[in-house]
């Protein structure tokens, strides 16, 4: 018998802290989350779940990558950033055209 058995298939609390369920197919974490009674999908992001967190609690976030939120959805602060400087270039081009 292996000395650290891997859970059976079955909800738990997502190791990746984006939702209140993950499904564990007895192997790996798959895409399918639970919030609620509401089911769906979110792939995890990695292909192993982290090792050495214990399935009650949530993993750590992913180094390097810091979430805003914006009209209640989580973004990466890149992308926010980058979606300011395009609305920054248009309107710039606009003012440039309606003055030139």
């Amino acid at each position: 018998m292996a000395a650290n058995p891997e859970p059976e298939a079955s909800w738990h609390i997502d190791p990746f802290g984006r939702h209140e369920a993950r499904w564990w197919n007895g192997s790996k974490w798959t895409e399918k989350v639970r919030d609620g009674e509401q089911t769906g999908i979110d792939p995890p992001g990695i292909a192993v779940a982290p090792r050495g967190v214990p399935l009650n609690e949530p993993a750590s976030p992913i180094p390097g990558r810091r979430m805003i939120r914006l009209f209640g959805r989580r973004l990466p602060g890149a992308m926010l950033l980058a979606s300011v400087a395009l609305v920054a270039v248009i309107v710039l081009v606009v003012v440039v055209a309606l003055l030139g």
